[in-house]
């Protein structure tokens, strides 16, 4: 039988537009004669794909894991504005402070920068402003990323400083050791300063009543100008993030510190899409350009909806291909997300990671995404152009839907989202199913029962 007899389908053209079967492109190259033989392949398969708005994240960190929060303000060509606000509680640094008879210098707020988490343009002056919260900010609570809470007086502000996450400073130890970090220091009022010195004595001896007295804080920054920038800053990072009281009792000068270590801080982040490329995309069908953001921004779901009509077979290798455009009149600094990952629903509503991602990165979530994939490539085109692809494992999840003879769509269903959504604020720009020379596709490898 010859190559072409054996990697026929079947199937009819108005289900997988299949004209004739598909010769062996890049995604079989490599393979010896005798093991092309073995195998079909295709990469026409029907996707179907639509934008769609992230559901809410779980943003607490109630344990104190989180690497770092973003704070700041995105004015994005394509995906309109996007922003970022940090609700913390502070805990005391010990629990018997000793206020008496003490006269306020000064109170400072420091935060370390995590150039990780950085995006955007940090040339672009910030402002970056902190609020007392009139609203408690539970303890015992976990808050999502689409909740806020009422804030009260400003209480501090650093006025057009420019983010520099990369420059180190000295710490805070005199040693001649001392470490050193990217960190920037925001001055609070007298008033707040003074509040904290008047606590009394009695709620300083645990942490839930003195998060009853401070209810908590806010912090936010608008940049100067567009793009602007989305600071990441380390709450946890205990020897360079604290908020410091220096003060006088009698001839002494002293200092106390208020931790965010230890204690619950969620982020919030606002999407306005109004009149933006991805904004009028969202839960349309796909054509040239699809949309994925960070921040609990956008999704992409994708709906294969004729898997099982490939019949008995056993997938050998599915890789879903998608390529990132570049558009006219974009910002260079907004790059391409760096990790994607497929999720699927568990239940009704409730996405979790694909069997291929646990599989590459375990149940502990800790492993490498090398087996795959969802990061950005270095390719070359059918022309020779460079282009940047990113290449997604799906053979467990496709098998499935290939078995599944229900006819419920929902269960050939994959999303994809940028990963991890909570402390990641880029955003990707792809080519959609109609694009004439770059179009999303699912190539196949599989062999026929």
């Amino acid at each position: 039988m010859s190559f072409q007899s054996r990697c026929f389908l079947g199937l009819s053209a108005a289900l997988l537009y299949l004209a004739s079967c598909t010769k062996p492109t890049a995604f079989g190259e490599g393979l010896l004669s005798s093991e092309v033989a073995d195998y079909a392949y295709t990469d026409t398969l029907t996707l179907r794909c639509t934008v769609e708005r992230e559901d809410s994240l779980l943003s607490s960190d109630r344990n104190s894991i989180s690497p770092y929060f973003l704070c700041g303000q995105l004015q994005d060509p394509f995906f309109g504005v996007s922003t970022s606000e940090i609700y913390s509680l502070l805990q005391l640094s010990n629990a018997s402070p000793n206020f008496t008879n003490a006269t306020l210098d000064s109170a400072v707020l420091y935060l370390r920068f995590s150039p990780a988490g950085f995006y955007g343009d940090t040339t672009v002056p910030q402002t970056l402003r902190v609020h007392q919260l009139d609203e408690q900010l539970r303890w015992d609570r976990d808050y999502f990323s689409n909740q806020s809470l009422l804030s009260g007086p400003e209480i501090g502000k650093l006025e057009n400083f420019l983010p520099r996450p990369s420059t180190l400073y000295n710490g805070f130890d005199t040693a001649a050791t001392a470490a050193k970090a990217a960190y920037i220091a925001v001055p609070l009022s007298a008033d707040f300063g003074n509040f904290l010195l008047d606590v009394d004595s009695l709620d300083m001896t645990s942490d839930s009543l003195f998060w009853k007295k401070l209810r908590g804080i806010r912090i936010s920054a608008e940049p100067a100008s567009s793009p602007g920038a989305m600071m990441a800053f380390n709450l946890n990072e205990v020897n360079f993030s604290f908020i410091r009281l220096y003060y006088k009792r009698d001839t002494l000068n002293l200092i106390f510190d208020y931790e965010f270590l230890g204690c619950n801080k969620f982020t919030h982040f606002t999407h306005d899409y109004s009149g933006s490329s991805a904004g009028q995309a969202i839960g349309q069908a796909a054509t040239d350009y699809l949309y994925l953001q960070g921040m609990g921004g956008l999704r992409l779901k994708v709906e294969i909806p004729y898997a099982d009509q490939l019949g008995d077979v056993v997938i050998n290798k599915a890789e879903l291909v998608l390529a990132t455009a570049s558009l006219s009149g974009d910002n260079p600094l907004l790059k391409p997300a760096n990790q994607l990952v497929f999720t699927e629903l568990q239940g009704d509503s409730a996405l979790v990671l694909s069997s291929d991602v646990l599989h590459s990165i375990g149940p502990s979530l800790s492993g490498s995404f090398d087996t795959f994939g969802g990061y950005p490539i270095q390719e070359k085109d059918d022309a020779g152009a460079p282009i940047q692809r990113y290449r997604m494992t799906l053979n467990q999840r496709f098998q499935d839907m290939v078995e599944d003879t229900s006819g419920d769509v929902k269960n050939k269903t994959i999303y994809i989202n940028i990963y991890p959504q909570r402390i990641v604020a880029a955003r990707s720009v792809l080519f959609g199913p109609n694009h004439p020379d770059h179009p999303i596709q699912l190539q196949l490898k599989y062999t026929r029962l």
